[in-house]
């Protein structure tokens, strides 16, 4: 109705009942002008739905259907011959309809969508033998029920009157169903009803759950090992000793399991493969290529491979690298000098082990300690990631994104979509195509997006105005600075990044942009993870030099490539699919209730017909919508997923969520968790174990095993403790045995499962205690 409404001139002068009502639309009441101006938020009551579909020969709305086509039409018989033992009662002129229960046609009214409620009532009051629950209906239910049936309930007075009626209509439905058995319960239900009854359902189709919700900045390999600089801390760090029997005291090499830069700096020395270069002016090697003493660059050196002598020139095989032994006392000196003597140095700087680049080249060391003064980390590249679940928009609202009507209008965004000059927080903006939404979700307990901003770009001053003596560029202090600053966006798995826009930013934690922003990242809208970084922090600080000598490291994840400017025909063509109109066609509808192939159904504007357009801002603006939303923060901001702690929380959680499902099987789940996370986790773990080195808990010390004397040859600690703990190899057993004992999990699984708990067993023995918490006190 609403598509002809708009589209009137359009369409051709067909004789039909929605034409009538379109020509009609000067003369029609207010409650047709009411559902027609907002049809998705403005519903009819039902006594208007019904009044609308008598008048203009339509459908019944589709609030009061029900999902009759679950039911068969043999099935349709059995559960209508059912429903003549329904009752009515009509109190203060509503109707209240009751049934007996029974457990399996209470379940029919549970797929049917009929919402009831389960109440149990005693011997006196149902006169039966035993005691019964009944199922009650409130009275919209029960009328929009009846609409379903064909019963014409406004005219009923009387209970007697409108069981009468009902169990004949009852008998009309089963008759015509007998007759009609090839045909689907909705096409019956409408043969006995002047209202005409659609398929409220129509097609199925499932879906596995997506990957949680995630907006944070991407630590250097994971959480343990987070880096703030691309720079070897060696092979370890010299502690001062006693030898035990003689009080001598001697020097000993542990390893810096933190990876501290600070204590190696005191430590006094890294020895570790540097690329090395060699400066003329000054007759000295340097770990870079300008001197940090003259300033001038510096020539690279060449090294016979795995003997590290110097050779005059490149030669074939040669390597840029050799084993060198640093000395810090210089380099910390020249660190204060950039740093500046006033500032307080931070007691973690957390570097890398060795670097694993092909001619081991490092970072400035500068950096690193600059990245820990604002609380940044580093990626393998040089930059520094924050990465988010990306997010499609075409418009958004000013009061969504938290940035004021001034700076928008600053920004280019001077109206609203309709053509009106921006004054409201509440208009709706189409966005542009390389503008960018970030997340700031509270709630989430991780970096806001903002933090990360501001962050990054202090950092990036930091550097410009200490280590290369360049004037600040960002100057940022609060979240409103940071908007209109570019960034680039790049998708792992990728090497080509393409420039955005930050203009504000939501609740969520999700990337809000435009579909053609993500499409260039070759993302297609399913929930894809994307990352983010400042566009000078990806200009200054990357290196393909510092990639890790793999080849995927070398050619994914890292922006070899940067897009400034987003052209239509030159992206995932995906997105060409994507509709831009803001209603479909009746004819639409119509193609859809037959199965017409989309292919062949060419009335609907998508992104791939504007490619060709001369006018190239006509190309990405004037998309439009069909639905429109309130606040895009009004949402689950964080799922339980996340927010839950515990793994067995999630686990119940899920499970419960699957029983209650009708689409999914409980059974499935349980054997898919089993099969595709703990057992992989239990046998991985159970292997590492075995292979497991052994650590001094004092000192650090690693040992590939044990000292005999049970004792750190290096400090005398007698605690000399695992790395892998026997509760990480069972820690989801016992999961694993939940599940199997509640569900009927598939018996190769279970049996597997039996079969690495005999093996555990025969590592870690049997437990004769099992440690009890409280709770198992108060059962």
């Amino acid at each position: 109705i609403m598509s002809y409404y708009l589209n009137l001139k359009k369409v051709p002068k067909i004789k039909m009942d929605y034409l009538k009502l379109v020509d009609d639309i000067e003369s029609i009441g207010n409650v047709e002008k009411r559902v027609l101006k907002d049809p998705f938020v403005n519903f009819p009551s039902l006594e208007e739905a019904v009044k609308i579909s008598k008048k203009y020969h339509i459908a019944l709305h589709p609030k009061y259907l029900f999902y009759f086509n679950e039911l068969k039409p043999s099935e349709l018989i059995v559960f209508f011959n059912f429903l003549k033992g329904m009752n009515f009662v009509l109190e203060n002129g509503l109707i209240i309809s009751s049934l007996i229960e029974n457990n399996e046609f209470k379940r029919i009214f549970e797929i049917l969508g009929v919402e009831h409620i389960v109440k149990k009532r005693n011997l006196d009051e149902v006169k039966s033998e035993r005691e019964v629950n009944i199922l009650e209906f409130d009275s919209v239910t029960t009328k929009a029920f009846l609409v379903n049936l064909g019963v014409d309930f406004s005219s009923i007075k009387t209970e007697n009157k409108l069981e009468i009626s009902f169990k004949k209509q009852i008998d009309l439905i089963v008759e015509k169903a007998k007759e009609n058995l090839e045909l689907d319960s909705v096409s019956i239900l409408s043969m006995v009803n002047d209202i005409q009854i659609r398929d409220k359902g129509g097609s199925y189709i499932g879906a596995r759950m997506g990957r949680p919700e995630k907006a944070k900045m991407r630590k250097q390999f994971n959480t343990e090992t987070r880096s703030h600089a691309l720079f070897p801390v060696g092979e370890g760090i010299t502690i001062k000793t006693k030898a035990l029997a003689s009080d001598e005291e001697k020097t000993e090499l542990i390893p810096n399991r933190t990876k501290n830069l600070v204590d190696s700096l005191n430590n006094g020395f890294i020895e570790e493969n540097f690329r090395m270069f060699y400066c003329e002016n000054c007759d000295m090697e340097t770990i870079y290529p300008r001197c940090p003493k003259c300033g001038k660059p510096t020539i690279q050196e060449y090294f016979k491979k795995y003997s590290g002598v110097k050779l005059p020139k490149k030669e074939e095989n040669c390597v840029y690298f050799k084993k060198k032994k640093i000395n810090l006392d210089v380099i910390n000196s020249e660190l204060r000098k950039i740093l500046g003597k006033n500032i307080q140095l931070p007691e973690l700087v957390k570097g890398i082990t060795e670097t694993i680049n092909r001619h081991h080249t490092t970072e400035h060391l500068s950096k690193g300690f600059l990245r820990a003064l604002n609380n940044v980390y580093v990626n393998k590249d040089g930059t520094i990631r924050y990465d988010m679940i990306e997010m499609g928009i075409t418009h958004f609202k000013p009061i969504e994104i938290g940035t004021s009507i001034r700076k928008l209008k600053e920004l280019g965004y001077e109206t609203d979509y309709l053509g009106n000059e921006l004054k409201d927080e509440n208009q709706i903006l189409e966005i542009f195509p390389q503008d960018v939404i970030l997340p700031d979700c509270v709630l989430s307990g991780d970096e806001l997006a903002s933090d990360y901003i501001i962050n990054t770009g202090n950092f990036i001053d930091d550097l410009l105005e200490k280590l290369y003596k360049l004037p600040r560029y960002y100057n940022f202090k609060t979240k409103e600075d940071t908007i209109g600053h570019l960034i680039i966006g790049l998708a792992p798995h990728t090497s080509a990044g393409i420039v955005g826009r930050i203009i504000g930013y939501s609740q969520t934690q999700g990337c809000f942009a435009h579909p053609v922003w993500h499409a260039a990242q070759r993302r297609n809208l399913d929930g894809d993870e994307d990352g983010i970084m400042l566009l000078l922090d990806g200009l200054i600080n990357t290196s393909i030099e510092y990639l890790p000598d793999r080849r995927g490291s070398r050619t994914m994840d890292v922006s070899l490539v940067l897009t400034s400017h987003l052209y239509l025909d030159q992206i995932d063509d995906e997105v060409h699919g994507m509709d831009i109109v803001d209603h479909y066609p009746i004819e639409f509808y119509r193609a859809n209730k037959d199965f017409v192939s989309p292919k062949t159904f060419k009335k609907i504007e998508k992104v791939g017909s504007r490619i060709e357009n001369e006018d190239l801002d006509k190309r990405y603006r004037g998309y439009k919508f069909t639905h429109n939303t309130s606040n895009m923060n009004n949402t689950v901001l964080c799922s339980s997923y996340k927010y839950l702690p515990t793994m067995k929380e999630k686990l119940d959680s899920q499970l419960e969520l699957a029983e209650k499902i009708r689409a999914v099987d409980e059974n499935g789940v349980g054997t898919l968790i089993i099969d595709k996370h703990f057992m992989k986790d239990i046998k991985g773990n159970l292997r590492k174990f075995g292979m497991q080195q052994f650590r001094c808990t004092k000192c650090n010390t690693i040992y590939r095993r044990p000292p005999l004397t049970g004792k750190c040859s290096h400090c005398g600690n007698p605690a000399i403790n695992f790395t892998i703990s026997e509760g990480s190899v069972k820690k989801y057993l016992g999961y694993s045995f939940d599940i199997i004992s509640k569900y009927n999990v598939d018996p190769y699984i279970s049996e597997c499962v039996e079969l690495v708990d005999l093996r555990i067993k025969g590592v870690f023995g049997e437990e004769l205690e099992v440690q009890k918490n409280l709770k198992s006190f108060f059962k």
